[in-house]
């Protein structure tokens, strides 16, 4: 079973019913959803959502229940989503993940991208429905079609283990690369991966430096370790132990254990002019680069 798109995918509900391919922000996720969803519907439906959201905005968790189960047994997909993720976070009602799923279906049938998305996840991790990695291929590949960029990476990461389908890394590649073009984090440090091995694709440290690079810059602890790695040994960037330094500290500061023994074994290959210029720079860099979180 593959655990990555647990570790995507948070519990808030805010952040799984993201729908536009394009957005990265997880914060307000809900809000912009459903003005856009607003934007497709008239006079008492559209009045209904807006009522719905505004409960949810409020957190009565219980009246956007009851205001979203009732658009969804009419059968509109976005209230469908939305009562899926109540149901599965347990908002406003008793946490039913099997409920999820079968309001997420109703909507992935019809093409929604978040339900496709959130569908492949219940599948992938055997959450509300028995665990079958070859349906979250296939509901993440609809979703990954249509844009989302979480459904990509997912599917990327199917492919690169042998899960639900054949292991193709160059597939792999292909999708984590659509996914990373969209600033998706997660993507950037595994598109890095496998730049860096050539697995699925020729070795390119540069390449793979750049992805890093840009995923360290939004907070991506083990993005900033590896960075700091290449860095210390000039693979795909000229070799610079101040910034190996200032990057391993960062990822230290943010939390990633490991990244705290090479901050320490850098400071040990400097004078002490250059470990103050290192120390100068972490500082800098921590204030700038500090973990990016999702608000609750």
């Amino acid at each position: 079973m593959s655990t990555t798109p647990i570790l995507q995918r948070s519990t808030n509900a805010r952040a799984a019913i993201r729908r536009h391919p394009r957005r990265t922000a997880r914060t307000g996720a809900l809000q912009w959803y459903g003005t856009l969803v607003l934007l497709c519907l008239a006079g008492p439906v559209a009045a209904d959502f807006k009522s719905a959201k505004a409960a949810y905005d409020a957190g009565d968790y219980v009246t956007a229940h009851k205001e979203f189960l009732f658009l969804a047994e009419t059968g509109d997909p976005s209230a469908q989503t939305i009562l899926g993720v109540l149901y599965e976070n347990g908002a406003g009602v008793e946490r039913d993940p099997a409920e999820a799923a079968k309001w997420y279906l109703r909507a992935a049938e019809q093409g929604n991208v978040a339900a496709q998305t959130n569908l492949g996840f219940l599948y992938d991790t055997g959450t509300g429905v028995p665990e079958d990695n070859a349906k979250a291929v296939e509901w993440f590949r609809a979703a990954a079609e249509q844009g989302s960029d979480l459904a990509q990476y997912n599917l990327g990461s199917l492919y690169a283990k042998g899960e639900g389908v054949a292991a193709d890394p160059a597939e792999a590649v292909r999708w984590y690369t659509l996914a990373a073009d969209q600033g998706l984090v997660p993507a950037q440090v595994k598109l890095a991966t496998m730049y860096g091995q050539g697995q699925g694709v020729e070795q390119d440290s540069v390449k793979a430096a750049a992805l890093l690079k840009a995923a360290a810059e939004k907070g991506d602890a083990k993005a900033q370790y590896l960075l700091g790695n290449f860095y210390a040994e000039g693979e795909g960037v000229e070799k610079d132990l101040i910034k190996a330094y200032a990057w391993c500290g960062t990822a230290a500061a943010n939390g990633l254990t490991v990244a705290a023994q090479c901050f320490e074994e850098l400071g040990t290959r400097m004078d002490d002019a250059g470990r103050d210029r290192a120390r100068r720079l972490a500082r800098e860099y921590r204030d700038r680069y500090a973990k990016k979180t999702d608000a609750p």
